[in-house]
């Protein structure tokens, strides 16, 4: 382990010395980080949110009954996917089936996904950062070329192995599809940037409140699966000619809301986990090195406030060092102050939320 922190330590003294080296291997990564969180993204939607079940019925001679036999095809995704599929119901409610059969569905909800982004791309753009609203459109395009290219017309496709393996266990389809849609919006959080769509407003609301993010999507996405769910009651422009009931019933629509309130759970606590940009800690640092805090001031951009104390056991004078640092950094402040004084004690406490001057480093 010697030779790969020599090795790490000469590539951040040639990278700090090079910005030019440094600017494009970081973009180089983001791009990477992108890429990966869009694939997830597409390929858990299609594999758990909205699989082809026609192509899954055909798997196998167990399978005869399988979509007769599913109460739920379809369930409501979140965010700017979610109102996509709004609009793909309204589209039906009004006839327009041709937008919406089996060979455009693909395509025309991919596009609608684009089109809803479109103005929350805008709010990124000039309210959070020109270079956060780059990498979330790319993330947007990535999402709508991989939508468009993982297959899943085909009973042999590995998306539909998937589904039909699932079986008709809605649960687990809403804790995979959370799981997928929790690591993705994740990655691009940590290099400041978003999947894009509601992220967008949560990633500001959070950058403005310096909360945490996954809650304040959820609430958002409430109100996108409530609309699905009632939208998904009303008959089509067809059953109103034929006196016929909407495609899903009320108890039906009720289960597909219950089973998101579910989705949005998992995944406001798999990205509350997995991202820890906004989330604060504070150090409380006892030492009797008198000049360590400012140490911790050169290592991070936080003060820190000294309080003389004394020991109870050994009665000797100590400095009593409180700071608040993010989780982050958590770990830096701690190799730092030991290794300058290595008998300092030193208690890390969770923090909910900072008023204040708190140091953030400002997004690109």
């Amino acid at each position: 382990m010697r030779w790969f922190k020599h090795l790490k330590k000469k590539t951040i003294d040639y990278l700090f010395d090079h910005p030019i080296q440094r600017e494009i291997l970081n973009n180089a990564k983001y791009i990477i980080v992108t890429c990966i969180s869009a694939f997830i993204f597409a390929f858990g939607f299609k594999c758990f949110i909205q699989p082809n079940y026609d192509a899954v019925a055909q798997i196998g001679e167990a399978s005869e009954n399988f979509v007769q036999n599913l109460e739920i095809k379809t369930l409501a995704s979140c965010g700017a996917s979610g109102i996509s599929q709004i609009f793909i119901s309204l589209l039906k409610i009004c006839g327009v089936t041709f937008l919406t059969d089996n060979f455009y569905f693909n395509l025309t909800y991919w596009a609608l996904y684009v089109l809803v982004n479109v103005p929350l791309l805008f709010l990124g753009f000039f309210k959070v950062g020109k270079k956060f609203a780059i990498y979330t459109l790319l993330n947007v395009i990535l999402t709508f070329v991989f939508g468009i290219l993982l297959p899943n017309s085909s009973p042999d496709d590995i998306i539909n192995q998937i589904t039909f393996a699932l079986g008709t266990d809605v649960f687990a389809r809403v804790a995979f599809g959370a799981l997928t849609t929790g690591i993705a919006s994740s990655l691009v959080y940590i290099i400041n940037s978003t999947a894009g769509g509601i992220d967008i407003i949560a990633f500001y609301i959070g950058e403005r409140k310096g909360v945490t993010i996954g809650k304040r999507s959820a609430l958002i996405n409430v109100i996108v699966v409530g609309t699905f769910s009632i939208l998904s009651t009303i008959p089509l422009k067809q059953d109103f000619i034929d006196h016929e009931m909407g495609s899903v019933a009320f108890s039906t629509a009720f289960v597909i809301f219950i089973y998101m309130v579910f989705y949005m759970i998992f995944t406001s606590v798999v990205v509350d986990t997995l991202n820890t940009k906004n989330k604060k800690v504070e150090l409380q640092i006892f030492t009797a090195y008198e000049n360590l805090s400012q140490i911790i001031i050169a290592n991070v951009p936080h003060g820190c406030t000294i309080i003389p104390g004394k020991g109870g056991y050994t009665g000797n004078n100590v400095y009593v060092i409180y700071v608040s640092v993010s989780k982050r950094e958590t770990k830096q402040v701690v190799k730092v102050c030991r290794e300058a004084d290595p008998k300092c004690f030193i208690n890390v406490l969770p923090m909910n939320q900072v008023f204040g001057r708190f140091f953030k480093h400002p997004i690109e």
